[in-house]
């Protein structure tokens, strides 16, 4: 057998982009989401022992990654960067309850300390968990309300343009009037 780099080489075939990648906000957003994965990937395949939001895609870190505002990535403007985060955490989470099935646990039991270390590290994941949600939901409940509020301007402002409109009408339909009473005052005054 003949010697050929060939026959050994391991060249890295680049990542195909999907077909939705068509900006370059898009395109920085995609790699940042996909660098994000492989690098959580390797943390949980190297047997790191991370908490929940380091083992997750986070949104917003996405964001600073791809220089842009955190209010971009929502799923009404970005449906397929948010869709694609959605499936990398659930597979970064199968990763995580295999490889944590895999792990050697002892037989021996937790001592107290241990167990309320433990339950007061999981009520504050809990508690910061669900801080996140009540932002997450206020911020929409304040889009929504500025919504309503636009709404109600786009309303009030078509209102007001009829009326002007209106209003013009009248003053020009007046104007009329008052000239031809003039009009007609004047030819008495010469009579």
């Amino acid at each position: 057998m003949r010697f050929s780099l060939g026959n050994y080489s391991n060249a890295a075939k680049p990542t195909e982009e999907p077909e939705w990648v068509t900006s370059d906000t898009k395109r920085n957003l995609y790699q940042a989401v996909c660098k994000a994965y492989e690098h959580i990937k390797s943390e949980i395949e190297a047997g790191a022992n991370l908490r929940l939001n380091k083992r997750k895609i986070v949104a917003r870190d996405i964001a600073k990654a791809g220089n842009v505002h955190d209010s971009l990535l929502n799923k009404r403007r970005q449906p397929e960067i948010h869709e694609l985060i959605s499936q990398h955490n659930v597979a970064l989470e199968q990763l995580w309850d295999s490889c944590a099935a895999r792990r050697y646990a002892t037989g021996r039991k937790l001592t107290k300390r241990q167990i309320q270390n433990e339950s007061r590290t999981q009520a504050q994941e809990i508690e910061r968990l669900s801080n996140l949600k009540l932002a997450d939901a206020l911020a929409a409940a304040i889009e929504n309300q500025m919504v309503d509020s636009h709404k109600t301007l786009i309303v009030t402002i078509e209102h007001l343009i009829a009326e002007n409109a209106d209003l013009q009408h009248r003053n020009a339909e007046l104007s009329k009037q008052l000239r031809q009473m003039m009009k007609m005052l004047n030819t008495k005054k010469e009579k």
